[in-house]
Order: C-alpha cells, then sequence, then structure tokens
C-alpha cells in the first residue's frame, strides 16, 4: 500500500486519459480476513481497508473518488493499520509508549500516523505507565530473586518516566519480603567456597549485582543464621596451603617462607590465628 498518495500524478492521467474521476466498481470482503475489504476503482484493484475506513468515509459501489479523498482515505487506512498493531502487540502484556513505537517502526508506520495511535493508546489507557510499573514489580517479586535496582533499571530502559520509576523503586523495596533476601543469601552462601569473611563478601557482591541495596544487603546478613561446615574449611585450608606453600618454596626459605605463606593465605580470608594453628598441624612452625 502506498503510505502517501500522489494526487498530481493521480490528476494529470484522468485528464491524459480524458476520463472522469474514477469511481469504486466493486468492495468485496477479503477471503482471509473477513473485517476487512479490496476496494476497487474502475475495476482494477486499489487497496485495502478495513471496517472502520469504510464506514468512516462512507465508501460504496458508485462513488467517485477525487485524488483528495484518495489521499485521506489512505492516510486513516494508515492510521488503522498502525492501531491494528499496536492494541495486537498490547494484547499479550501491558507495554509502554516506548515499546509500541518501536514496534510500530518495525512495521513501517510513519511518525504522524504513530503519534495518533499513541494518543489513542494513551486515552483509552492501553498506555498506563503507572500500571506497567505496578505490574512489573508485582511480577519481579513473586517470580525472581532481583532486587529494587535491576527493577528500576527494566524500567528505564522501557521509556517509563523518572518520577514513575523512583515512587515505584521505593514501592519495590517496601514491598520485597526480607525473609526472601535472607533465603537467597543463605542459598549464596552455601554455593559459595573459602573461609567465612571471604564467602561473606562474595555473597554481599553477588546480592549487589542482583540489585540489592546495601542496606538491604547488611540487613538481610545480620539476619542469616549460617554455619560453615568447620571440616569443608579445614580441608580447604589445607589445600590452599600446600598449593601456597610449594609455590614459595621456589623463591623463599625458613622464616621468610612461613611469613610470605601466612600473607597469601590472609589475603584468601582466612583468619590469623587459624593459618597458625594450620601451620602447626601440618609441621610448620612460623616461631
Amino acid at each position: 500500500m502506498h503510505l502517501f498518495y500522489n494526487k498530481y500524478r493521480y490528476r494529470y492521467e484522468f485528464k491524459r486519459r480524458g476520463e472522469t474521476m474514477p469511481k469504486i466498481t466493486m468492495i468485496e470482503v477479503q477471503k482471509k480476513n473477513k473485517e476487512r475489504f479490496n476496494l476497487y476503482l474502475d475495476g482494477a484493484f486499489e487497496m485495502g481497508i478495513d471496517m472502520d475506513t469504510l464506514v468512516h468515509f462512507n465508501l460504496k459501489k458508485g462513488d467517485a473518488l477525487t485524488a483528495e479523498d484518495m489521499m485521506h482515505i489512505q492516510k486513516y487506512e494508515h492510521y488503522r493499520l498502525g492501531l491494528h498493531y499496536a492494541v495486537q502487540y498490547l494484547s499479550y502484556r501491558k507495554r509502554t509508549e516506548q515499546e509500541v513505537i518501536t514496534h510500530l517502526q518495525k512495521h513501517e508506520i510513519n511518525e504522524v500516523a504513530i503519534a495518533e495511535v499513541i494518543a489513542y493508546c494513551h486515552q483509552e489507557g492501553y498506555i498506563d505507565h503507572q500500571d506497567y510499573a505496578e505490574s512489573l514489580k508485582n511480577t519481579m517479586i513473586r517470580t525472581t530473586d532481583k532486587g529494587p535496582e535491576i527493577y528500576k533499571q527494566k524500567l528505564y530502559k522501557a521509556g517509563v518516566e523518572k518520577n514513575i520509576i523512583e515512587d515505584y523503586g521505593e514501592r519495590y523495596e517496601q514491598e520485597q519480603p526480607l525473609e526472601d533476601i535472607v533465603a537467597l543469601a543463605d542459598k549464596l552462601m552455601h554455593q559459595k567456597k573459602g573461609p567465612m569473611k571471604k564467602r561473606t563478601d562474595k555473597v554481599k557482591q553477588s546480592l549487589l549485582q542482583k540489585g540489592y541495596s546495601f542496606e538491604m544487603i547488611n540487613e538481610a546478613m545480620q539476619a542469616l543464621d549460617f554455619e560453615p561446615d568447620t571440616d569443608e574449611i579445614d580441608a580447604l585450608l589445607q589445600k590452599e596451603l600446600e598449593k601456597v606453600y610449594r609455590k614459595n618454596e621456589r623463591k623463599y626459605s625458613g622464616q621468610q617462607l612461613v611469613m610470605k605463606t601466612i600473607e597469601a593465605l590472609l589475603r584468601k580470608g582466612y583468619e590469623y590465628d587459624t593459618i597458625k594453628d594450620k601451620l602447626r598441624e601440618s609441621g610448620i612452625s612460623d616461631d
């Protein structure tokens, strides 16, 4: 379908052929879509239109159409096509204005029609950014382990206004149950390996990446009741000790070897007293 009708070419052809304005010779229902019609002018197919366009212009067999008429019909039909794409897109789930615009652009709807479609969708409540933010908030709290920062990022990416993002971001943080964050922290603590301090730092970093604030993380960690497996940590420390000791043994000896080994294990998050006990247990003295 032509997006803009060339009325000058249209009129020139009539004059050149010495003919009167073309008339509608047939309006037939499309076989695959009973709500759309094929419009024929002087026996030749001109374009497809929907029911609303047909009624809006009161088109009927025998009507003569000027180039100006055709321009208005095609402009209106293009708007109707854009509206069809928008409503269909919105029927699957809630969308923002930016998402609908992007969708219409992919279907090559022109900017004038897009503006009209967006205005209609706002007017009818099909696009409502507060409703969108509320729905996304409830869904994410219920079905994901993500915090408010990830939620706010999603709203920003979807084109939601800043004031709505801030408002609903606070609601997200208030409504997300603390016990859910504690349960997530506990799950992560069991997944991480290493000494308690290093494991705790890793869990905090993971929670930050999932969109939780420092305040929420600290509150969850304080409420966390986690007891590490001492046998597991002891075995891991023994393994780390042997690895570090062998590596440093190539460069150092005596007391310097012991101190370099202690320093390396401290950097890995092990407690000084625990390291000393393990050194003695392994037959290595730091005295």
